[in-house]
């Protein structure tokens, strides 16, 4: 049985819950006259610093993210929505006020945790690029179409001079690079979810599910299907 708790964030709802299985799941929950919602995080509210409430709304929108969470912020997140949920059914005192701090404490958490993933703190530069900012620019636009003219006018470069200080600074070519970036990706989407192969290719940046599967088949030696089932063992 799931146990959970609902967040008013922005100008949405959400209903975390921890399942059976002990895994934190975060989903969109309509809006009903009976629903009862442990804390308002907004504009306004007082509750986080003004702007910070679009960072909570973005991370509880991402589905990516809570699909592919990894062990320990799994842990740390499931241990507090569990607390949070059971100080929220308790009628023990000052149960609320706990299980609004904890679930607070939830919130921020997971927008740490996704910022920490999805590189968020990496700014584009208003200057010249190095070349880690080209790393870190693919690890976070994998799915983009990227050109090697874009990096060689981003790096203020030539094409020959590029592409060698890249392959010495990634340890492989450039677009090798960006498809070693999309099936890592596209690995843990089918590791932790149940959506189909085609939509994965297709979000982790290929419009062509031959190639997606040639692909993945040369950088992890087995198919996507096969991935999925050994995944599964």
């Amino acid at each position: 049985m799931e146990t959970g708790f609902e967040l008013d964030i922005g100008s949405k709802l959400y209903r975390a819950t921890v399942g059976a299985d002990g895994r934190v799941r975060v989903r969109p929950e309509p809006r009903a006259a009976q629903t009862e919602v442990l804390v308002r995080l907004g504009p306004g509210g007082g509750t986080v610093a003004a702007g910070q409430h679009q960072e909570l709304a973005d991370t509880f929108s991402d589905k990516e993210f809570w699909e592919t969470l990894g062990a320990a912020d799994a842990d740390k997140l499931s241990e507090l929505a569990g607390r949070a949920a059971k100080e929220a059914a308790s009628a023990d005192p000052g149960a609320r006020t706990m299980a609004g701090a904890l679930a607070i404490e939830f919130a921020v958490t997971a927008a740490r945790a996704r910022a920490m993933v999805s590189g968020m703190r990496w700014r584009e530069p208003a200057g010249v690029w190095s070349l880690d900012d080209v790393v870190r620019c693919i690890e976070l636009n994998y799915s983009r179409n990227f050109s090697l003219e874009f990096f060689v006018g981003k790096c203020a470069s030539n094409t020959s001079d590029f592409s060698r200080r890249f392959k010495e600074r990634a340890g492989c070519p450039l677009f090798e690079y960006i498809n070693r970036q999309r099936v890592k990706r596209a690995a843990a989407l089918l590791k932790a979810t149940s959506r189909p192969i085609i939509e994965i290719s297709e979000a982790v940046g290929y419009n062509n599910l031959s190639f997606f599967n040639r692909y993945f088949l040369r950088i992890m030696g087995m198919s996507p299907r096969d991935f999925r089932l050994s995944s599964a063992r």
